[in-house]
């Protein structure tokens, strides 16, 4: 059949037709005199799967992968598309939930990237690491290593607080000669609810309280824990954050 009854057999635009045959997915045979393109039956359900394929957002190269593979390797492909889509439900879902919870100015969403972290951990009453912070930058840039963040991530106690002091830093550092850490981490890149705040941090419980008050109220999954962010080396403000999705197919 001629690319015009294919195109209407199929539902497929011929200008759609062209293309899959210029990516060589769907090849039709040439008439040797006048160059024109002629499809059998047997190329109709191909090129069904090759549209259905492009309208969910398989990239160009994965249905070119997909359309020369074996049976066995199709099924693994499709379980890893499958994964992907379910994992963008969870994130459409995720922020229908937020809008629908009507947000004022003091929560967010806040796409967290991943970042290597150094930790150590550290005791004082509420509001007042701001000294570990310091012993901390200080030990770091003794080595020559620049801090992206610092974070604090609360471990026990309401007055006296035990708590993780820690620092962003490149991923490229060797930093094994520095002893002073206790723990290194890679964190996840995550999708995160979070809240501002700034004034006087003996008061940061009350932050907290509201942003674990909201999670609760909505519903929202934890994906780790709460920290506090830090940019730079401010120590008067903070970004109160919990992740509650992880990102990037992890």
């Amino acid at each position: 059949m001629n690319i015009q009854v294919f195109s209407e057999k199929t539902g497929i635009p011929k200008s759609t037709l062209r293309f899959y045959e210029e990516k060589a997915l769907l090849v039709p045979i040439r008439n040797k005199e006048n160059g024109y393109r002629f499809y059998t039956d047997a190329q109709v359900e191909l090129a069904k799967l090759i549209a259905s394929l492009r309208l969910i957002n398989v990239p160009l190269k994965e249905v070119q992968q997909y359309v020369a593979s074996a049976e066995s390797e199709r099924q693994n492909m499709r379980r890893k598309w499958m994964e992907t889509i379910r994992r963008q439900l969870d994130l459409l879902n995720l922020q229908l939930k937020f809008l629908d919870s009507n947000p004022n100015e003091e929560i967010f969403l806040m796409e967290k990237e991943t970042e290597r972290i150094l930790w150590f951990s550290a005791e004082e009453r509420q509001g007042r690491f701001a000294k570990f912070f310091q012993l901390g930058r200080e030990e770091l840039e003794k080595h020559g290593v620049k801090i992206n963040h610092s974070y604090l991530k609360h471990v026990s106690g309401r007055e006296n607080v035990r708590a993780m002091i820690g620092f962003g830093i490149a991923n490229h550092l060797d930093v094994s000669k520095i002893s002073f850490f206790e723990v290194e981490e890679q964190l996840s890149k995550s999708l995160c609810v979070a809240t501002y705040f700034r004034g006087n941090f003996t008061a940061i419980e009350d932050a907290y309280q509201s942003l674990i008050k909201y999670i609760v109220l909505y519903n929202y999954a934890p994906a780790g824990p709460i920290m506090e962010m830090y940019q730079g080396e401010q120590l008067d403000a903070v970004t109160i954050f919990m992740p509650v999705m992880k990102l990037g197919g992890e």
